[in-house]
């Protein structure tokens, strides 16, 4: 499915998913399931996109740096799932540490992605976007040979795996192979200073990263929606509202009410959709 995303688009996203639009002037979003239509070498002010069926061997989601005051936007091929051979050999693992050391992001409104480096001090290290604060991930378990490689019974936590925003280390989407086990990551080749054999920052991470850094801004807000959801959404003229971790208003307090009438939950109904209502909401999808 084809979907165009301009700032009136994006606007439209947050308030379906019934999350104010943030006050900072650059923001994040990405789509998961979604990669544009051609390639951008700089800002514009929209861009097509179509929806994709992620296969954790290539980059198959859409990373953006939306301008609000200038009503304009930068997209780039990346992804936002771990890559399956990291999944697989953290999956193999036995006992506690089955699953660990590859995570996938929940999706959700994010506030705390700020300017530094990925892999600090090592050979490898490159400006990056750190993650700060906590989030929803999973980490997969693999029951069953040839299961999807996550769902919704898998392990649910709420923490700081240190999953950056960084390059993916592959400029091409069309080929097999990226960065990541649990990382954001934007398709191009990373400048690592440290490296003997260093490169220049390259590919959309080239462009993706001059846009960010040219910037005063320190610490971005990301929200990550599915993009089949997101498409769908947008093709309807008065969609229903959506929630994702993050999400605030009266559709917050109405899920908040129905989960304390199943005894799901016993927090306040404040109209947050946080953890404690976040943890109840899964709990009666699983």
């Amino acid at each position: 499915m084809k979907f165009t995303l301009d700032t009136t688009t994006l606007e439209r996203l947050f308030a379906i998913w019934n999350v104010a639009v943030p006050r900072s002037n650059l923001v994040l979003f990405a789509l998961r399931g979604a990669l544009p239509s051609s390639a951008l070498r700089g800002w514009a002010t929209s861009i097509d996109l179509e929806t994709v069926t992620p296969d954790y061997l290539h980059m198959r989601c859409t990373i953006g740096l939306w301008d609000r005051k200038a009503g304009r936007l930068f997209v780039a091929p990346g992804s936002t799932l771990p890559h399956r051979d990291n999944v697989l050999k953290a999956a193999a693992r036995k006992g506690v540490m089955k699953g660990r050391g590859t995570n996938q992001l929940e999706p959700g409104f994010y506030t705390d992605l700020t300017k530094g480096e990925h892999l600090q001090g090592k050979p490898a290290g490159h400006a990056a976007l750190r993650q700060t604060g906590y989030r929803f991930y999973r980490r997969a378990h693999l029951k069953k040979k040839g299961a999807a490689l996550y769902t919704q019974h898998d392990p649910l936590y709420f923490g700081n795996p240190y999953d950056n925003l960084h390059c993916a280390w592959n400029p091409n989407p069309d080929a097999a192979g990226f960065r990541s086990s649990g990382c954001v990551v934007v398709s191009g080749w990373p400048h690592s200073p440290r490296l003997p054999d260093a490169r220049p920052n390259s590919g959309a991470w080239k462009i993706f990263h001059d846009l960010l850094y040219a910037a005063p801004q320190k610490t971005f807000p990301l929200l990550l929606l599915p993009a089949n959801e997101a498409s769908a959404a947008l093709a309807k003229k008065k969609p229903s509202p959506q929630l994702v971790y993050g999400s605030e208003g009266d559709a917050v307090k109405a899920l908040q009410k129905k989960l304390a009438a199943k005894g799901a939950f016993q927090g306040a109904i404040n109209g947050k959709l946080g953890v404690g209502t976040y943890r109840a909401w899964m709990k009666t999808k699983e």
